[in-house]
């Protein structure tokens, strides 16, 4: 596909993306019924997702406990989803109207509304079941950019960070053993989702075809390399110390889940797709 098809398909996707947000829009503040307290016979995340599931540890901890990792889980989770659609939103903020054709603009527009409104529903899950939000522990380093290096990095990091959150929506979305409030919060950012992933993928793929051709092989090669350091960070994200000290368990207990085979399991799972695409497209070698 040409350079110029590619452009033609992204004016394409924007047109249809903004239809389908204008059609599928939903008030965040009337979508939930939010009960007093989280219900103890229900967890708010899926076993199989917890990365303490598997260890040893699992089978010391009463059930009350394991309700309660569940739930805090569910509140890191959400808190790490504030933290990235703060960046992201600030970062759309800027974009928005910048010498951007006004398709392009026209959906980042939805895309920051989109966005702000899930975080007011993640943030009253936490604050009302957590009592808290876990803190942004992302630290972002100065760096020079090539020409159009800091566009593409920054809509490629959107994109990583929001398919491996899907992974999760939708598993908890579809795991009838979970707080029924939780899987709607789930399936409900999964739909909105699903759109802005369909347009970072054409986007994506637009931008490495205009700007590649100028970098060298070094540069892209680093790009790549920098992007796999990003995913390797988000991961290790979902691996929330604080999760643990709130248990009351050793610390030592998340080195011992980074190691173990169901988080490399999880990881595995978790960014198979967006591995591939990169791939696919060449950003990855």
């Amino acid at each position: 596909m040409t350079d110029s098809a590619k452009t033609k398909l992204l004016e394409s996707a924007t047109g249809r993306l903004s239809a389908l947000s204008v059609a599928q829009y939903a008030n965040p503040y009337q979508l939930f019924s939010w009960p007093a307290r989280a219900p103890t016979d229900w967890p708010a995340m899926s076993a199989a997702l917890l990365p303490l599931s598997g260890h040893p540890v699992m089978a010391t901890l009463t059930d009350e406990q394991r309700w309660s990792l569940a739930l805090q889980e569910a509140v890191s989770f959400f808190s790490l989803n504030i933290a990235g659609e703060r960046e992201l939103m600030t970062g759309l903020a800027r974009r928005i109207y910048r010498g951007r054709a006004p398709h392009l603009s026209g959906y980042l527009q939805h895309f920051l509304h989109e966005e702000n409104a899930h975080t007011v529903v993640f943030a009253r899950f936490c604050l009302d079941y957590g009592g808290m939000i876990y803190p942004d522990k992302q630290i972002e380093f100065p760096r020079t950019y090539a020409a159009g290096e800091e566009e593409f990095l920054f809509f490629a990091r959107v994109l990583v960070f929001e398919e491996i959150a899907q992974y999760y929506n939708q598993q908890i979305a579809r795991d009838g053993d979970v707080w029924r409030l939780a899987r709607e919060i789930n399936d409900y950012h999964a739909s909105d989702e699903a759109r802005h992933i369909a347009f970072g993928r054409v986007l994506i793929d637009e931008m490495w075809d205009r700007y590649s051709q100028q970098w060298s092989e070094e540069q892209r090669k680093e790009m790549g390399a920098y992007l796999g350091r990003y995913m390797s960070t988000v991961l290790r994200s979902y691996v929330n110390p604080d999760v643990y000290r709130g248990l009351d368990l050793p610390l030592s207990v998340r080195d011992e889940v980074l190691a173990s085979a169901h988080w490399r399991s999880l990881c595995d799972q978790s960014t198979k797709h967006i591995s591939q695409w990169l791939r696919k497209i060449g950003v990855f070698a």
